[in-house]
This record gives C-alpha cells, structure tokens and sequence, in this order.
C-alpha cells in the first residue's frame, strides 16, 4: 500500500486568513441547516420543475482561435462508475464544444482536498473544481472561490434546484452550484453474514459490534471497514459523525461547541471499541477497505449509495444487502457534490460553458451513476429507475446534516481538526475518551472565541 501524502501544513495551519463568510439563510436571517436544506429533496424529486440555460451570453465556443483545454479537477475521475460516466459525458460536451477540451484532473479522494490546497495556495488553480461539502468549507474559509452570481444566470434554474442548493448561498452570493448528494446507510455482505449465523443486518450498535467481531478473521476477512486516520481526516470525519450523531450526539448547539456532551463521548468511545476489537484493518484508506468489500474480504460498510453502484459493478454476483443504519432512530449523514470556479481559473469563459451544459445534463449523469441530482425534474425518472435509492434519501438526517458544526460551518476544517486529533489520542494514545473530549472542548471554546 502507497504511504499517502500527510496533510499539508499550510493547509491545516489554524488561525489562516479566512473569508467573512456566513452560512446560509432562510427567512428571518436565520440560518437554514442541512436538515432544512435536504428534507425536502425527497418529496420534490418527482416533481417537474424548471429548465433553461445556466449561462447567459455565453456561445459555448474558445475565446481564442483554436482549441482550449481546461482542466476539471475531482477524485471522480478515479472511481469506476462516476469517472466512466464523466467521461462520456465530457465526450458529448467536446462533440458539441469542438474548441473545447477537458483535461483529467484525477487525485484519490484521501488525497484530493490536501493537494487542492498546496495548488490553490501556489496559485495553481484548476479550471473547474469539484468539492464536497466539508471541502467546499475549507476553499472557502481561506478565500479560494469565485462567486458564480456574475457569470451563470442561476435564476433560471431556481424553480428546478433542490433546497440542498443554498448550502452554496453565501452571503447573498452563489459559491457553487450542487450536482449531487448521498447519504449513509449501512452496506451488508448477506452471504457473509449467512455463512455467520447473522440472519439480518444488525440494527442497533451493540448488535453491531458483535456482528462485526463475529465477521472478522482477520487477516483475511473483517467485519467493517471505516476511515479513522488524519491522513484521511475531511473523509474520517463523516466516519466519526456517523456513530456521534447515532448516538445522539451534536457537535454544538449552534451558541457553543459541544464536543464533551455525554452522548458525543459515547459515540467516541463506541468508535474506540470497534478499533480495539480489530474488526476494522487498520492503517488503510477508504479505496483499499472498499475494494476489501466487494472482494468479498469486508462484510460491512456504513457508507453511501456510491459505494453501493461502484461495489455492485465492481462485482455483480455480491449479495448486497442496503439497510438503515444501526441506530433507534436510524438517523444518517449526508455528503454534497459541488462543482465550483476557483479564483485564478485559467479559462473562465470556457470553464462556464462547461458547467452550464454539465447541469443541463444531469439527468444522464445521475441515470449514469445511479443517484439522484440536484434537478426536480432529472430525478424523476431516476428515482423511478433505480428504486433501492429510496433507502438512502428517505433516512432521516442528522442535526445539521451530521457533519456540519451549527453556528461554526465556515469554521469546520479548525473544528474538525481539533476534534479529530483529540480522538487519535484516545484510538492510538488510549487516552480516556472524556478526558480527550473535555480538553477539545477546552481547545475550540478558546480559539472559536478569537474568530
């Protein structure tokens, strides 16, 4: 296995200039969490909305004579299903965009936000960038994105977008523009567990544990498999909040942190658990313990309806069982797609046109990938196609989407980090989980103050 990349420095360096961003709001000013943000998608998805051109004035031909090659940077580019259907789709965009050329901006997602940041910092920028949600937080806070208000005409798409759409809204500007989102439901190897004598998915996290303990025969076979290394910090964080919040657990309340609330410190030393059965490999990344899965060698993953196609293509002959995850109520995360324009994009005008004709066409990307887009009227017919992804969007949501910090969302990479570094001490150090969880609550009451 590759040793992978440690965090840049300069990335990770708290206390860096940041923007005055806020997230975003709703009526009253006040500010609309992810829960508000994506409940709706479901009951909207089938309904018809809107269509038109994104781009206003713009001809879809180079500004130069010639052709132009612009880059889109993504760690999609490296996943089976999604980079095959970018690619078709960036076929038919050079098709109809002669002059127009996409270059693969290809980095595995463990090493995609680290390397996204030593580039924009050295003022190497792509032409398109692709974040996630969590990503999207951390090129914002450090001033990396270019409003899009100025160049895309999204007023015509607002009838068509999803609520999930104004997590981009800062400000009263437009940082990005929403192409897809998962949630995490709880990914079982039925025939494993059958060989186990586990007659179904467990469904609370005792039944869990002991699942997995029963499924690991480890070298050669694991009952689950999960990020829990800085190496992979912006991806263990979904991990983490995963098991915080199906515990009950909140990483603050929206006034202050609340890292050391009772229900946050079982759901960390729940975490430490599994890590000191061994039911998890350990020192390996999600692309190395995902290929485990649908090798047969992992029995369980809680991870999202991605996986899910890439595990299924990868292996057609798996029994893959989709389930809610083991908690009362089975409350999940979700992970959001942004493609955005950094500032210093080299081929802005030709950067635009392709994100105008990619949205226009997220009905073949989503039909492509097997999940629903940021389009009411794309994800009818999805929907209707591939009804198994009435698991993941129809489970309850988190507060806050799980994985955001209310009150501190342009805050989350500082936030993150402190809380993740706390909890390598109690995984590797055996530092009591309380005690861990206290001084980080200590750590972020004293630098959230400062912001």
């Amino acid at each position: 296995m590759n040793t992978k990349r440690e965090a840049s420095a300069k990335a990770k360096q708290p206390g860096r200039p940041r923007m005055d961003a806020a997230p975003a709001r709703g009526r009253g000013d006040r500010a609309l969490s992810r829960r508000e943000l994506l409940k709706g998608a479901v009951a909207t998805a089938l309904a018809a909305g809107a269509s038109g051109a994104l781009v206003s004035g713009l001809d879809g031909t180079a500004e130069a004579q010639g052709t132009v090659e612009i880059e889109l940077s993504t760690w999609h580019w490296t996943e089976p299903e999604r980079g095959d259907a970018l690619r078709k789709l960036v076929a038919a965009f050079t098709k109809e965009h002669p002059n127009i050329r996409v270059k693969e901006g290809s980095i595995p997602y463990p090493r995609y936000e680290d390397t996204m940041m030593v580039r924009l910092a050295g003022g190497s920028a792509p032409d398109v960038l692709v974040a996630s949600d969590t990503m999207f937080f951390s090129f914002l806070t450090h001033g990396y994105l270019q409003p899009l208000n100025a160049v895309l005409d999204l007023d015509k798409y607002k009838a068509d977008f999803l609520p999930v759409q104004q997590v981009a809204n800062i400000k009263g500007q437009t940082m990005g523009v929403v192409t897809e989102y998962v949630t995490y439901a709880l990914l079982s190897n039925e025939r494993l567990l059958r060989e186990a004598g586990i007659a179904k998915p467990p469904t609370t996290a005792d039944e869990f544990l002991a699942a997995a303990k029963k499924l690991t025969k480890a070298p050669d076979q694991y009952g689950y498999g999960t990020r829990h290394t800085m190496d992979q910090e912006a991806g263990w964080w979904y991990e983490l909040s995963f098991w915080v919040e199906g515990f009950g657990g909140k990483w603050s309340d929206g006034k202050k942190p609340t890292v050391n609330s009772p229900s946050v410190i079982a759901g960390v030393r729940f975490f430490k658990q599994m890590y000191d059965a061994g039911v998890f490999p350990k020192g390996v990344d999600s692309a190395t313990y995902r290929r485990m899965f649908w090798q047969e060698k992992v029995a369980m993953l809680t991870d999202n309806q991605a996986v899910y196609v890439i595990t299924k293509s990868q292996n057609p002959q798996i029994q893959l069982a989709a389930t809610a995850p083991p908690f009362k109520p089975p409350l999940t995360n979700a992970e959001i797609v942004l493609y955005t324009l950094p500032k210093g994009s080299p081929h802005l005008k030709e950067a635009v046109t392709f994100l105008d004709w990619f949205y226009r066409h997220l009905r073949e990307y989503g039909m492509a990938v097997h999940n629903v887009v940021n389009s009411k009227s794309a994800n009818a017919g999805i929907i209707k196609q591939f009804p198994y992804l009435q698991t993941f969007v129809n489970l309850p949501l988190a507060d806050n989407g799980g994985i955001l910090p209310r009150g501190f969302e342009t805050q989350l990479p500082e936030f993150r980090h402190t809380v993740l570094t706390h909890v390598t001490d109690v995984l590797v150090n055996n530092v009591d989980p309380k005690k861990a969880m206290d001084a980080a609550q200590v750590e972020l009451e004293q630098k959230l103050k400062s912001k």
